[in-house]
């Protein structure tokens, strides 16, 4: 029964080291191909939140999926959205739209504010601007997703995890030489 046990074990440690190391090797990966080197998994972006301007429906320390923009979107008030900053491309914020600017019946600006925040965003937001919209929050996974990026992180995340396997592998291999040895040793000679 202890063999059993310590089978199943050694088979689900194992299984949760290789999925460490796939998933952040996949989010590497997606992260680096991506045009914009945002990670992307089935279509939404996967977003680090840093701050805590839309607490309490986003935490700091979360990870958001934001579906990117598409022409048939509309964007109305209510809808969180994940854009960029006219002063730094790279500076991405996610607030909620409050207010839309229309020009002749269309829609040309949105007015965005963070929930926790007291006044709105100084500068209205253009449909240029915005990368998505959000759509779903994942708790505290962005620490995670920081901390994979500290070179302690890696080293736990990924190389770790790499060496147990390998090494578990190399194990394996030794102990099934062992037994043919002994098997071949303890055999009858053959007549």
């Amino acid at each position: 029964m202890m063999k059993i046990l310590a089978k199943v074990l050694n088979a689900a440690v194992s299984l949760v080291l290789v999925l460490i190391l796939a998933s952040t090797a996949f989010l590497a990966i997606s992260a680096r191909t991506s045009p914009d080197g945002i990670s992307t998994v089935a279509g939404y972006k996967l977003l680090n939140v840093v701050s805590g301007s839309m607490e309490p429906a986003i935490h700091t320390g979360d990870v958001i999926l934001v579906r990117p923009l598409t022409p048939e979107d509309e964007i109305q008030e209510g809808d969180v959205i994940t854009f960029r900053t006219l002063e730094d491309a790279s500076m991405l914020i996610t607030h909620r739209v409050i207010g839309v600017v229309n020009v002749n019946g269309e829609p040309t600006a949105y007015v965005t504010k963070g929930d926790a925040n007291d006044s709105p965003d100084i500068t209205p937001v253009t449909r240029e601007q915005v990368l998505g919209l959000y759509h779903y929050r994942i708790p505290l996974f962005g620490y995670l997703g920081s901390f994979v990026r500290t070179k302690l992180g890696a080293l736990l995340l990924i190389v770790l995890p790499g060496v147990i396997l390998i090494g578990g592998e190399i194990r394996k291999m030794i102990r099934i030489m062992q037994e043919e040895e002994a098997a071949k040793t303890a055999a009858p000679p053959a007549d």
